[in-house]
């Protein structure tokens, strides 16, 4: 448990709150990323709770606000309750059944447009904070509205997030340069184009940062991940590309001899001899088997 409370909230509660979570030794063992997350999603839960706590409802403790941060295996839960008026069941229901229901990009839709709304400050307020939640945790927002008396509910909803979260990294597709999607959540690994940059080590300097932060998490990660797939899939690299390209699959490679799942995939056209030479060379090099695939 990172921590866990009950009683009433205001903004000083919050602010109390939020510097317990930043010493909790579970918070400062993640990664930066996911710390950020798990830090809005607190904060957000918190504000809900603030901004409809009323002070009648404090003098029955039944009707006390709660919150609560835990971890379970990889991955990390925020749940919090709060009383709120019988009359609101229907509209908080309808809010989150409709954020649930949505994808990603609709998810975006919808913040854009309540953002760039003209809507009264707590309106779009209420809004957003359950679609950044939506959007943080790429998961569904549990809730309940259990009746408490005749006049509250109890309001409890609880999101969760993986543990071990990587900022993604996308580089869009030039003429000169490949695309390259690592994308952990949604488990894209790819490098994808024709590779002749003018600055090649400004091109591959981000990429060869990317992977030895995400191994470093994959190699303090106590659970076992499934394979990693890593596509390389290039129509022409330069000589001077081919060096960093070796260097990623080096990095690969160390990962691969230290226990982590990852295979490394090489596309090639069925009669580009020349590109799938040059996988086998890769491959032999760093001593790490590659699978070929023909287009």
């Amino acid at each position: 448990m990172f921590l866990e409370y009950y009683g009433p909230v205001d903004f000083e509660v919050i602010n109390s709150l939020l510097g317990k979570l930043k010493k909790s030794r579970e918070y400062s063992d993640l990664n930066l990323t996911t710390k950020k997350r798990i830090y809005a999603l607190f904060v957000e839960c918190l504000e809900n709770i603030a901004k409809h706590f009323e002070p009648k409802s404090s003098k029955d403790t039944q009707l006390y606000p709660y919150i609560a941060v835990r971890r379970e295996f990889d991955e990390i839960f925020v749940k919090s309750g709060n009383p709120v008026p019988i009359a609101e069941k229907d509209n908080l229901a309808g809010r989150l059944d409709h954020i649930n229901k949505s994808d990603e990009s609709s998810l975006k839709a919808l913040y854009e447009n309540k953002i760039s709304s003209s809507l009264k400050d707590e309106e779009k307020c209420a809004g957003l904070g359950f679609i950044s939640m939506a959007l943080m945790s790429g998961k569904k927002i549990k809730y309940k509205l259990d009746r408490v008396n005749d006049e509250y509910l109890n309001f409890e909803i609880e999101i969760s997030l993986k543990k071990y979260i990587m900022r993604k990294l996308v580089i869009d597709k030039k003429s000169n340069s490949p695309k390259v999607i690592f994308d952990p959540e949604k488990e894209i690994y790819l490098i994808s184009g024709e590779s002749r940059p003018p600055d090649v080590r400004g091109f591959y300097g981000p990429v060869l940062e990317w992977l030895e932060e995400f191994g470093a998490h994959l190699l303090k990660s106590d659970y076992e991940i499934a394979p990693l797939i890593f596509n390389f899939n290039f129509e022409y690299f330069n000589s001077s590309s081919a060096k960093l390209i070796l260097d990623i699959c080096k990095q690969l490679a160390e990962l691969k001899s230290r226990g982590i799942n990852i295979i490394v995939k090489w596309h090639s056209e069925k009669e580009d001899i020349d590109m799938l030479e040059a996988g086998k060379e890769f491959s032999r090099i760093i001593k790490f088997p590659f699978e070929y695939i023909e287009m």
